[in-house]
C-alpha cells in the first residue's frame, strides 16, 4: 500500500517546553488514524504542522507526496480539513476562499 502521510522527527516547542518531541509516523492509504491524548498533549500542534499551516522547529512531513509548507495550495485541493478555530489561515488568498 502507498504511504500517504510520512512524518519524521517532527518537533515543536513553546518557550523551551516541548509540545511535540520528535514524532515519527507513516500512514498508508485507506488507514484511519487518530491522535489521542489529554489537553495540551500536542495533538493540534501535530496536525497543524502536518498540514503545513504552522511552522515546526524540526523534522520533515510529506502528505500525498507534497511538502505541506511549500505546496499548501495544491495539497488543500486534495484533502478536506475542518479547523477547530473559525478563523481563516493567515496565508490564504481571497481567491482560494472563493474556490
Amino acid at each position: 500500500m502507498q504511504t500517504v502521510i510520512k512524518v519524521e522527527q517532527l518537533s515543536k516547542s513553546y518557550d523551551n517546553r516541548p509540545a511535540v518531541d520528535k514524532i515519527s509516523l507513516s500512514i498508508k492509504r485507506g488507514t484511519v488514524y487518530g491522535l489521542l491524548g489529554a489537553n495540551g498533549a500536542g495533538k493540534s500542534t501535530t496536525i497543524e504542522r502536518i498540514l503545513g499551516t504552522k511552522n515546526a522547529d524540526g523534522g520533515t512531513v510529506s502528505v500525498l507526496g507534497y511538502n505541506p509548507k511549500k505546496d499548501r495550495r495544491r495539497l488543500f485541493q486534495k484533502v478536506g480539513v475542518q479547523f477547530q478555530e473559525s478563523d481563516y489561515q493567515p496565508e490564504i488568498k481571497v481567491s482560494e476562499l472563493c474556490e
